[in-house]
């Protein structure tokens, strides 16, 4: 990937002359790193990510290597000292990550040659000497004209950049993908807002039927609102190819909106399409049908019948209606914090009310019965009105919906949410996400929901390919950077799960469930100090008191991480204090005795859920998948607690 600017040299190089004065640390990791920058862990995961494809802690890991191969090279150290000169913990774990990063054993570095460009080692393999040198004999007549020797030089870098170039620009910009950034608001009127607001999200929609096209959510676009990038720097920066950013100006009861087409070329903007709409305000519908159309005949050159008639597609021919409909959806969204992390009552009970107003313009207003089940699912999932009331209510809208408009997206993923998580029939829910995703390849929710599914019923491959897409669709968002850490973890990549909690974390500081992500990442990869220091944070931020944190140094001193598993246990038993993982609940008890390996304790307490009023589903439902329950997996018992939680079928399709 190309290195754009001396700012993005000056970052690079600042990143790499920090890891090689903390090279024999092997404490140094991504916190470090962020410390001595001067910059969030966020911050310099996405921007690295940008410019080099890599994590914080694959670029750590790479440094490491690479200093290694040189120390390898010089051959005056053996490989166990050379590994702990470059900041690995143990000789082993160095052989392992060399051989992964390089193809072949420390070793063997000796029997080898190298030609060293400036991002990487080319290998070239001993017993390839011989025809190299023979090439060169039989061309010595050539290579004796000197200046014909350096043309052919000049040729062979020149064809290595291009190729470079290409292979970079294939990456980001040969696919079809489209950003839709905020519209502007030219009559600088607040009450237009969601009029504007409701229009663009609805040419999204409309974008989100075009087979292969790539589009980006909503969410991931508010980010540039007012924004003083360039709309090359915004396509680079989200991986796009296209950028969609329109205008609208009201005068009286008519309005205009002006859009534009741009391709982010690799060097240079390229104008593709711009027009202007002229509507009146009690008769505009199609015409945020009729802009996606234009835009999706300028991407894709030849659209199918399907793709142009879903495109076309309207809801509701009653323009009051959709402005009911338009200002609920604004609502709505803003009653969500940015990162939907929090929930404004009021918010909500407003949009409700424009809800009903626009089914009652209109009783066959698919979308806004959907959009009604949503703001009911919500509000029971925020626990603000009562489960039963709301997640039946979500169910019946989500069902008229479907009825109205079997092919409504949003419809079938909520009703999908409702049949795991309320009625706990998971092939039905299911069976209605996969309808959703196939409705709308670009419904980021719907590939969130299924990841989600996923994780409890396996395979655990399916939930990685449906987390990452969506990370591709809404990658600003905390919740798919939680979701995709905890795929990690059970996929045991444990790097790359505290890498992704980083992320989660920076976006979402209040999550519980990345604060037990990262003690449980720590523990895994073998950084005890660091649990113990989370585990003490926890305990002090929801006991309100420093009470703990002398007895959790104390089970470290003795014991290492397993001491700290220990003291979970026995907080739990003997003093819980009011948060997850310490609040005393039998199966908080179970998991950490399951890591620790303590077959019957964990048994034991596993069924000990079952009697609880709360059990804690969102946990529960993972000890399928979940490796820390992988010692109890031949246990009758258990298999008896899998099938009364209704997990059967899908154990029994577990791989050997």
């Amino acid at each position: 990937m190309p290195i754009n600017s001396n700012h993005d040299q000056a970052f690079l190089q600042k990143l790499t002359e920090i890891t090689l004065a903390n090279l024999t640390n092997n404490q140094f990791g991504v916190s470090e790193l962020a410390s001595e920058m001067g910059k969030s862990r966020s911050y310099i995961y996405l921007r690295l990510k940008r410019l080099t494809g890599e994590a914080v802690s694959q670029f750590i890991r790479r440094i490491r290597l690479e200093k290694g191969l040189e120390l390898l090279r010089q051959d005056q150290l053996t490989v166990a000292e050379i590994a702990y000169d470059v900041g690995f913990g143990s000789p082993s774990y160095f052989i392992k990550c060399f051989h992964d990063h390089y193809g072949y054993p420390p070793g063997e570095v000796k029997n080898r040659v190298y030609e060293v460009s400036s991002s990487e080692s080319i290998l070239i393999h001993k017993k390839l000497r011989k025809a190299i040198n023979y090439n060169l004999v039989e061309t010595s007549s050539v290579v004796n004209n000197k200046r014909t020797f350096y043309i052919k030089i000049f040729l062979v870098a020149l064809f290595i950049i291009a190729l470079s170039i290409g292979v970079w620009y294939n990456y980001f910009y040969t696919d079809l993908s489209i950003l839709v950034i905020p519209f502007e608001n030219f009559s600088k009127e607040q009450k237009n807002e969601h009029f504007i607001d409701g229009l663009r999200e609805d040419i999204i929609n409309d974008l989100f039927n075009v087979t292969d096209l790539r589009v980006l959510s909503r969410t991931s676009a508010e980010k540039f609102r007012n924004s003083n990038l360039t709309i090359r720097q915004i396509a680079r920066k989200m991986k796009v190819r296209y950028v969609l950013e329109g205008s609208v100006r009201f005068d009286g009861d008519k309005f205009r909106i002006s859009a534009q087409l741009i391709y982010a070329y690799p060097f240079r903007e390229k104008h593709i399409w711009s027009d202007s709409f002229d509507r009146y305000l009690d008769n505009f519908i199609g015409v945020q049908d009729e802009i996606a159309l234009k835009v999706a005949s300028k991407i894709k050159t030849s659209l199918s019948e399907n793709e142009i008639e879903q495109i076309q597609k309207s809801s509701t021919q009653n323009s009051q209606a959709y402005e009911y409909y338009l200002h609920a959806r604004a609502l709505l969204h803003k009653a969500n914090s940015d990162q939907r992390t929090g929930f404004n009552f009021s918010g909500v009970q407003n949009c409700l009310k424009y809800y009903e107003m626009a089914v009652a313009e209109d009783e066959n207003f698919a979308e806004a019965y959907a959009g009604l089940a949503n703001a009911n699912f919500q509000l029971s999932s925020w626990k603000i009105i009562p489960s039963n009331k709301g997640f039946l209510r979500a169910k019946e809208l989500s069902l008229k919906a479907i009825e109205i408009d079997p092919d409504c997206a949003e419809a079938h993923c909520i009703l999908g949410g409702y049949y795991v998580w309320r009625e706990r029939n998971f092939e039905a829910g299911k069976a209605e996400y996969d309808i959703s995703i196939q409705l709308n390849q670009n419904f980021a929710t719907s590939r969130q929901h299924y990841a989600h599914y996923r994780m409890i019923t396996g395979p655990i491959e399916e939930a990685r390919l449906h987390i990452n897409r969506a990370l591709e669709l809404e990658p600003y968002f905390w919740l798919t950077h939680s979701l995709n850490s905890w795929i990690y973890y059970f996929e045991g990549k444990y790097q790359e799960a505290l890498d992704a909690c980083i992320i989660s974390h920076e976006f979402n500081p209040r999550d519980m469930q990345t604060d037990w992500l990262f003690v449980l990442n720590y523990a895994k990869l073998g950084e005890g100090e660091k649990m113990m220091k989370q585990l003490q944070q926890i305990a002090k931020r929801y006991s309100k008191t420093d009470d703990y944190a002398e007895a959790i140094q104390e089970a470290f001193n003795n014991s290492g991480i397993e001491g700290l598993f220990y003291w979970l246990i026995d907080v739990n038993k003997n003093d819980p204090i009011r948060v997850i993982g310490m609040n005393g609940h039998p199966f908080f008890i179970s998991w950490w005795n399951a890591i620790l390996g303590n077959k019957e304790e964990a048994v034991y307490w596993l069924e000990k859920v079952l009697d609880e009023s709360r059990k804690y589903y969102s946990y529960l439902n993972l000890i399928g998948t979940n490796p820390d329950f992988d010692c109890l997996h031949d246990n009758p018992r258990y298999l008896k607690v899998i099938d009364k939680i209704g997990l059967s079928p899908f154990y029994n399709q577990r791989p050997e």
